[in-house]
């Protein structure tokens, strides 16, 4: 695949994200991260802590996951992303919150 169709390079990924699976969305994304720099770069490692910190959630341990979902939503935040990350933000940022007054998260309709 082309190097610059990054939007491509991401969708098995992004599937599996949407699925919930997203140990397996880091897995993908990392592939993927490993052969860019740059912004590209930035963005594609923002992903891989969002689905890393879902991970953490997932498997209980809120306070990890907290901490990586923060970095990787400051990474998306940043320049221009190459995919529309709004809704996720918001819904990570949701999260944050929600994990910030001790109360319990689910991460079963976030969808990329």
């Amino acid at each position: 695949m082309p190097a610059g169709d990054l939007p491509a390079r991401l969708a098995p990924g992004r599937a599996a994200f949407n699925r919930g699976a997203f140990f397996e969305a880091h897995e993908l994304w990392e592939n993927v991260w490993r052969d860019l720099a740059g912004s590209e770069r930035t963005f594609v490692q923002g992903l891989i802590q969002i689905a890393a910190g879902l991970h953490h959630l997932d498997q209980g341990r809120p306070g990890p996951a907290a901490r990586v979902l923060a970095r990787g939503a400051e990474k998306l935040a940043r320049g221009a992303p190459p995919l529309p990350i709004a809704p996720l933000l918001r819904e990570i940022r949701g999260l944050l919150a929600t994990l910030e007054t001790g109360g319990t998260a689910e991460t079963g309709r976030l969808r990329f």
